[in-house]
């Protein structure tokens, strides 16, 4: 009877042990790739804002890859706050501040991110923020 009990603290203990491992392993596995996600976006995004394309260019370039679209760019502040409210106050409040100092915003939904990008009076790009879903 003690040895069946010891086993069965044994299997038990190995099984939890086991999922433990195994739950961690995912929960990194998936920050891993949301991270790199995270970090090839922003690196392709800091590539094109050195170029400063025009609205169209970056328009044109964004909407050619299958899946992403363009949101409807809030035209007051009021619209704007509305849309950040799904984001972490922070990214939201830097995000806004921005859109102060730019004279033009457009959004684009690419995948899991969403592009916040900034263009001068001329219309080139000049800065970027990124937030994810």
């Amino acid at each position: 009877m003690a040895d069946t009990r010891k086993a069965v603290f044994v299997v038990a203990g190995s099984l939890a042990a086991t999922a433990t491992i195994v739950v961690l392993v995912f929960s990194l596995a998936g920050w891993a790739y949301r991270q790199r996600g995270a970090s090839l976006h922003d690196g392709r995004l800091r590539k094109v804002v050195e170029q400063h394309p025009t609205i169209g260019q970056v328009s044109e370039g964004i909407l050619a890859e299958p899946g992403n679209r363009a949101l409807p760019t809030p035209a007051t502040e009021e619209e704007l706050r509305r849309l950040l409210a799904r984001y972490p106050r922070g990214q939201a409040d830097q995000i806004a501040a921005k859109r102060k100092r730019w004279r033009d915003l457009r959004v684009f939904e690419a995948r899991d991110v969403v592009y916040f990008l900034y263009f001068d009076a001329r219309g080139t790009l000049q800065d970027y923020e990124l937030a994810s879903r």
